[in-house]
């Protein structure tokens, strides 16, 4: 599998930054990836959010596409929304 590459010109955190860490990936993968954005939070939810943000693109820039990539990152997407709203 490929490093993840990301463009500069992308701000970090930010959903078109998550898009284009899943470029040349399933279509899929890029839907559930920009939801792990963190950029627009307050500062508090940013640290709760960017470190599953981080885990997410680490396992897409590792893991081949297929349904448990899709899968795992569901299930990450749906743990980092409990953590957010625990902090709220």
């Amino acid at each position: 599998m490929s490093d993840l590459v990301v463009p500069s010109l992308v701000d970090e955190g930010t959903a078109e930054f998550f898009e284009s860490a899943a470029r040349d990936r399933h279509p899929g993968v890029g839907q559930i990836l920009r939801f792990f954005a963190w950029a627009h939070l307050p500062a508090h939810l940013q640290a709760i959010s960017r470190p599953v943000g981080d885990l997410a693109t680490e396992m897409v820039s590792h893991l081949p596409d297929g349904p448990e990539l899709t899968a795992g990152l569901r299930k990450l997407l749906e743990a980092k929304d409990c953590f957010v709203r625990a902090n709220v």
